[in-house]
């Protein structure tokens, strides 16, 4: 044990939340059965094999590519997510499959808020996002087709109920939100929007330093910048019904 300085306190320790990995944290759905681990080292460019061609070796590229984003331990819905970016859009669920209320979001548009990211950078951010559960993948295995859904309220250890975005019992359970911010805000900023309206919603203040140790958010400073931009927005404090007590978001539209 080391020696306290006398006359300097030590610097008491912040009980900073263990922060649990994408699949420690159980998500639903087909897309989450199935995990890889991928070796860190791994380089299919270095393959020779005649018989590793086409499809087989563009999957063991994505899994290399994605791997790292992942903590090299990559569920399949990662591979279905980076084959939808490769459409060019996302197509958002705005509630279960069941509803079929879905939008397609052109990456375009999330690349002309951000003009300093290349196309692999909005990529990379869309995955990072994914890999803290900001969104999550969903599939209608009868018609074969892939969506993302946002998440509203992810869970704090596993085993605890995820919220997400067009949930019927949504708001009464956690604070919602206007479903714009994903169409008008760079996405990182809009999960920042999500966390700081969690927070106030259960009277805490939104902390940096927690923030900051999620998946895809570089430190308290980087932190610190999305929470500027977040509030800089307006949506934080947006308030779509007056009438609402807990000062809820609204994920209705001004036409409804």
């Amino acid at each position: 044990m080391g020696r306290q300085k006398p006359g300097k306190p030590r610097r008491p320790r912040k009980n900073i939340p263990r922060q649990y990995s994408l699949q420690e944290l159980q998500p639903p759905g087909n897309a989450y059965t199935e995990w890889i681990r991928v070796q860190p080292d791994m380089d299919p460019s270095h393959i020779k094999d005649p018989a590793i061609q086409g499809d087989a070796l563009d999957l063991m590229h994505r899994m290399a590519k994605l791997g790292p984003f992942y903590d090299h331990n990559l569920p399949m819905a990662a591979l279905l997510l980076d084959t939808v970016i490769d459409t060019g859009h996302l197509p958002v669920l705005e509630g279960p499959v069941t509803d079929g209320t879905a939008k397609l979001i052109p990456i375009q548009d999330i690349a002309a808020a951000r003009p300093e990211f290349s196309p692999d950078d909005i990529r990379e951010s869309i995955h990072r996002l994914h890999a803290a559960a900001a969104l999550l993948v969903v599939t209608d295995d009868e018609h074969d087709v892939t969506f993302v859904r946002f998440v509203v309220k992810k869970p704090e250890r596993p085993g605890e109920r995820w919220g997400l975005v067009g949930d019927p019992d949504l708001a009464a359970s956690t604070v919602c939100m206007p479903t714009e911010i994903w169409d008008k805000l760079p996405l990182d900023v809009a999960a920042a929007v999500c966390y700081i309206r969690s927070c106030n919603a259960k009277l805490e203040e939104p902390d940096p330093a927690v923030y900051g140790a999620h998946e895809g958010v570089n430190g308290t400073a980087h932190a610190r910048e999305l929470f500027a931009a977040a509030r800089a927005s307006g949506y934080v404090d947006h308030k779509g019904c007056e009438a609402c007590p807990a000062g809820h978001l609204c994920t209705r539209t001004n036409d409804e």
